[in-house]
């Protein structure tokens, strides 16, 4: 195997947890490699859905929130117009405490259709999107050291160019997608009207002349809920309120991230 001249660490990252995890995992795989390590950020809309091509002295280490036990849906015309050559590939999926059921191995198959060999995967813990009560303020540094530990096991496996065929946990046909509910979050009076969440929108769906409009795509990710500087957006809907409750009930104690290699 050619001697790996770029890592680079390609995420979908809305309230920053797998872009945290993607980083360090990529960062310390670089650093074994002896090579640089430069970041692929398809949070934005406008990043997303371009023809991208990685040859066989570059290594990929994709991360992305789980969004009901499946890798966002959104991202797989984004993953169809990659093209690996045998091209050495991490896959990280970060979850909000409860289960990332067939997420990892979702990502996995995606990578290793278009071209890429896997080398390593892991599930790792990020705060929840509805509740901070869930996983709050993960990926912490003992997480992001665990990241890290898979970079450096994949670097070795490069290293070694033993990139055989990994078990990841999962089950194929995957897991049947919820119904996609049309829902999105309120805004209150405190509003300062900074536009910081049009900014931050992964869907580009919020109004930046005036927030209080929303067009419909919100994916609930609560990336403005979480970044808005005056706690003005929340949501009201009842079932997303019975989840939480639900989940706070049932999927409060901290869970660790599991490794692959």
């Amino acid at each position: 195997m050619e001697q790996i001249k770029t890592v680079y660490a390609m995420y979908f990252s809305p309230t920053q947890t797998s872009k945290k995890t993607a980083c360090a995992a990529a960062q310390a795989m670089a650093q074994k490699l002896g090579a640089s390590m430069e970041q692929i950020d398809l949070t934005r809309p406008e990043n997303r859905g371009k023809a991208r091509a990685f040859g066989s002295e570059e290594a990929l280490v994709l991360a992305y929130p789980v969004y009901g036990g499946r890798a966002p849906a959104l991202l797989e015309e984004t993953l169809e117009k990659l093209n690996g050559q045998g091209t050495p590939a991490v896959v990280l999926a970060v979850y909000g405490n409860r289960a990332f059921e067939d997420a990892l191995l979702e990502g996995a198959d995606w990578l290793l259709k278009q071209g890429f060999q896997v080398a390593a995967a892991g599930a790792f813990i990020g705060e929840h999107s509805f509740s901070a009560a869930l996983a709050g303020g993960r990926p912490d540094q003992e997480d992001l050291n665990q990241a890290a530990r898979l970079g450096e096991k994949a670097a070795e496996k490069i290293l070694a160019g033993s990139l055989g065929a990994l078990e990841l946990p999962g089950d194929r046909p995957y897991k049947e997608r919820g119904p996609a509910k049309e829902v999105s979050p309120q805004i209150a009076d405190s509003c300062l009207h900074c536009g910081t969440c049009a900014q931050i929108c992964p869907m580009g769906v919020v109004h930046g002349d005036d927030p209080s409009v929303t067009d419909p795509g919100c994916i609930r990710c609560c990336a403005c809920v979480k970044a808005c500087p005056a706690g003005a957006r929340f949501f009201d809907d009842p079932g997303i309120a019975q989840a939480k409750t639900w989940l706070e009930a049932n999927f409060a104690a901290p869970r660790q991230p599991e490794l692959f290699w």
